[in-house]
């Protein structure tokens, strides 16, 4: 939403992500999750891709169609928002290895502002 950070703490929580990465998440233009690093699909991504072992969390687009994935750049950070790697879609599938940041907090404004709008459209 326009103006409206989604979460009031992501400075805080990963200090070192490119502002231009985490304005992006902010205006949910990218989605961040963190990964499921006990998961068989990521530990076999590792073995692919070691530098991943660091990683943490993932930056994503979610407005890209599933089909069209293999065309997405995947951003891949550390706990500080360090980037790891950059893994294309063509070379993994994140399905299955996101988890929900449960350590962002959504704003009180951004909550309250989804309660005015409508199927993504803002009623004001």
């Amino acid at each position: 939403m326009k103006g409206i950070e989604k979460y009031d703490n992501l400075k805080d929580v990963i200090p070192n992500l490119m502002p231009v990465l985490r304005d992006a998440i902010q205006s949910e233009f990218l989605e961040i999750k963190k990964i499921n690093r006990e998961c068989e699909k990521y530990i076999a991504s590792c073995s692919h891709f070691p530098e991943l072992v660091k990683a943490e969390y993932v930056i994503f687009s979610h407005h890209i169609k599933k089909n069209e994935h293999k065309y997405e750049t995947f951003v891949f950070i550390d706990g500080e928002g360090n980037i790891v790697r950059h893994v294309s879609g063509a070379e993994m599938e994140l399905y299955g290895l996101l988890d929900s940041c449960t350590n962002l907090h959504i704003s009180d404004e951004y909550v309250e502002k989804q309660m005015h709008c409508h199927d993504g459209e803002c009623r004001h």
